[in-house]
């Protein structure tokens, strides 16, 4: 699993060196395949997020996130990056709960086990033309907040929620599973460029 990492930093970092830096990507990426090459793996904060239009955090049963890198992050966001919280069944919370603590007052509960989830209505995602939507192998879910848009749901609870913060966009996923290599498929692919474009400011139904 360790070469899949490496081999996502070699591609991620000549992206960097041919576009620029798109997304920081974090947390426990060992297992993950994505479908986007622009991506630079570290394994902690930098100095600077000057470089960065997005973050992707992927939590860890034990964050790597001081009080101080929490605090940039949510600055991050204010001033107009992009923010994707991910967790998934506890442990793999960590993270997360740090962040949804700092800008909502509550962290994701419960343990889930569906293979699919339906969309949410009206999101800013637009999964509901998706035939499937996996929702990872098992999941979390995140309490409902009028800040944050539905747009999946387990067993009616909220999967994965989108919203504004400052002048950015954050991402709440419970599910990030989803993005293992041995489950990744078109529909995990789709979720995740859709994601992606909303946090960049591609497209955005505020």
């Amino acid at each position: 699993m360790k070469f899949i990492v490496f081999i996502l930093s070699i591609i991620a970092f000549q992206g960097f060196a041919q576009t620029g830096a798109q997304a920081l990507i974090m947390g426990n990426v060992e297992r993950l395949c994505l479908p986007d090459s622009s991506l630079i793996v570290l394994d902690e904060l930098p100095d600077s997020l000057d470089s960065f239009n997005t973050i992707f955090l992927f939590s860890n049963s034990t964050s790597f996130l001081s009080e101080d890198d929490v605090a940039k992050i949510d600055s991050f966001v204010v001033n107009g990056g992009g923010l994707y919280n991910g967790s998934d069944n506890w442990p793999l919370q960590a993270e997360a709960n740090q962040m949804t603590q700092k800008l909502y007052r509550k962290e994701s509960f419960g343990n889930y086990e569906a293979s699919s989830a339906r969309s949410g209505e009206a999101g800013n995602l637009n999964l509901k033309d998706l035939d499937t939507i996996p929702a990872g192998k098992t999941t979390a879910a995140f309490p409902m907040d009028y800040r944050l848009k539905v747009e999946a749901w387990i067993s009616d609870q909220p999967l994965i929620l989108s919203g504004h913060h400052g002048d950015g966009r954050i991402v709440v996923d419970t599910g990030y599973s989803r993005f293992y290599c041995d489950i990744r498929d078109e529909n995990t692919d789709v979720i995740f460029e859709r994601v992606y474009r909303f946090l960049k400011g591609e497209v955005d139904y505020r």
